[in-house]
């Protein structure tokens, strides 16, 4: 039997994350609590301006930057988006939005529990700014 949509997002997000504990530290910090913060950011503004919101931290330098495009490079994967993320999402037709929110959301469960397990973030311990 072909893996259900959510067990191949477990394995995508375990791959993922994963991949991420060769980076220092504090990458690894910034990167679990935008990890814990991000589902509730798309909630309350819109996956268009949690993914903007992250862009515009992601053009920066530093660990944060890093964080921040890490988490890009994950939204995108999730959602199968080659290339720029963000006008992707802005030219999306109103169906295709709203599915990509929702597989953002439903995907993120697991993105948050290995943040915790395989990076060793817990939740609230850095804020996502």
């Amino acid at each position: 039997m072909p893996p259900t949509r959510s067990q191949r997002d477990m394995k995508l997000a375990l791959d993922l994350v994963s991949g991420l504990e060769r980076a220092d530290q504090e990458t690894k910090n910034i990167y679990g609590g935008l990890c814990h913060n991000f589902p509730v950011m798309v909630m309350q503004s819109g996956l268009c301006q949690a993914v903007a919101f992250s862009a515009d931290k992601a053009s920066g330098d530093g660990n944060r930057a890093k964080a921040h495009q890490k988490l890009l490079e994950h939204v995108g994967a999730i959602l199968e988006i080659k290339g720029d993320l963000l006008p992707s999402l802005q030219t999306a037709p109103a169906l295709t939005y709203m599915h990509h929110t929702r597989r953002v959301l439903d995907s993120w469960v697991f993105f948050k529990r290995f943040a915790r397990s395989v990076l060793k973030v817990e939740a609230g311990g850095r804020d996502a700014d």
